[in-house]
């Protein structure tokens, strides 16, 4: 799978981009939303799958993923968030969710949680 990873904390994005690669993965990474947006933009039939922090300074993870859907780009997304996203009110219900993590998360869950995507991309 090819992985679009979006999280401003350069130690989680560098913790993904390595766990995911060891499990075979190709991972893009980008610092903001803003960076994530245009990664996305220049080849987007290449990426099954996008990591986003919920809020990032700038154009925050949710913002990428609406943007992305109003251009009519639907794609699998796990946020993931330091800030109890799930106690947000913000309505997801037409995004493509694969799934809401806490951090810190389990890496193992992660794994779980892109294998399953990537099972129902497949079919």
């Amino acid at each position: 799978m090819k992985i679009l990873i979006m999280d401003d904390e350069s130690q989680i994005l560098k913790l993904l981009e390595n766990y995911l690669t060891m499990l075979n993965h190709q991972v893009v990474t980008a610092s903001d939303g803003q960076k994530g947006l245009e990664l996305f933009l220049q080849t987007p039939d290449v990426f099954d799958l996008i990591i986003t922090d919920f809020k990032m300074p700038g154009l925050d993870g949710i913002s990428v993923i609406f943007r992305l859907k109003d251009e009519g780009y639907e794609i699998p997304v796990v946020f993931i968030s330091g800030h109890r996203m799930k106690e947000e009110k913000v309505d997801t219900r037409d995004l493509k969710v694969a799934a809401i993590l806490d951090k810190p998360f389990d890496l193992k869950r992660l794994n779980q949680i892109v294998s399953l995507v990537e099972k129902a991309e497949s079919k």
